[in-house]
């Protein structure tokens, strides 16, 4: 295996950034997080659709970006539910 792309400890890059375990060809770079590649909870590390591991601070990586993230949606776009208000206190 390649070495990865970081090396030292010392190295700014996230802690889940892909840039500590795989070597530069191994993985992609965004120049923001989206929604494109979203951060998989069951591993800990963001992925594209294709799976293929994803890095999204390239000014700490010291690299390109190799994609560029679609822009945010406006505020009024989303439709999210009211949050469910809960009493701090509890009836008897």
């Amino acid at each position: 295996m390649s070495e990865p792309f970081a090396q030292g400890e010392d190295h700014p890059a996230c802690g889940i950034c892909p840039v500590h375990r795989l070597p530069r060809e191994g993985f992609v770079v965004y120049d923001r997080p989206s929604r494109e590649c979203p951060f998989d909870p069951a591993d800990g590390y963001r992925y594209t659709a294709d799976r293929i591991p994803a890095c999204v601070h390239p000014d700490k990586v010291g690299a390109e970006p190799d994609r560029i993230a679609p822009p945010p949606e406006p505020l009024g776009a989303r439709t999210e539910p009211e949050p469910v208000r809960r009493r701090w206190f509890r009836r008897r």
